[in-house]
């Protein structure tokens, strides 16, 4: 679908008033919808009348019979508080002309934050469970999911493998808290 995206659109990659094109749709969450996307158009400058005239040749680019919801911003007001689909950006959107994590692209990545109880287990299964974070004598999930050990009972997850990771602690009725975070790389 990226690379489709990135087809279509090739010619507004070269607009110097467009600076860029995300997706931040469910299906960037592992939820694929395939009727549905969500795009924003980030713009450099324009007048409003514009842009909204860019925004719908744009949707005309877009393969007939998807539903598509297309949000135009300034990349000025990208950062502003009342910009409520600026943490589903930075967190999951992917740039459509770079065909990279937009948070990357503006110099972060993002994670999950986890921090969990293995208060009420036993000893065994502690240790499992640390046996499934770490490995024994193969590769563990941490290293599987680009994660990281903070301190016991903390975890950083990449971003795209955290709905997989939370999963794994609900499986094993381990009770955590979720944060997602970007780190400046």
């Amino acid at each position: 679908m990226l690379k489709q995206l990135q087809q279509r659109l090739a010619k507004e990659k070269k607009d110097k008033s467009i600076f860029d094109i995300v997706l931040y749709d469910s299906s960037i969450k592992g939820k694929s919808r395939p009727d549905d996307l969500d795009l924003a158009v980030i713009f450099r400058q324009g007048a409003l009348r514009e842009r909204l005239d860019r925004i719908q040749e744009i949707k005309r680019k877009i393969e007939p019979g998807k539903k598509v919801d297309i949000k135009g911003i300034l990349l000025e007001e990208l950062f502003q508080k009342e910009f409520f689909a600026r943490s589903g950006l930075f967190l999951e959107g992917i740039s459509i002309f770079d065909r990279c994590p937009f948070a990357e692209k503006i110099g972060f990545s993002a994670y999950s934050l986890f921090v969990y109880s293995l208060k009420s287990k036993t000893h065994s299964q502690k240790v499992q469970f640390n046996y499934l974070l770490r490995g024994r004598g193969r590769q563990g999930i941490l290293e599987m999911m680009n994660g990281k050990l903070l301190s016991p009972g903390a975890v950083l997850i990449s971003l795209p493998h955290s709905l997989e990771f939370e999963e794994i602690l609900q499986r094993n009725s381990i009770p955590h808290k979720k944060t997602d975070i970007l780190i400046r790389t």
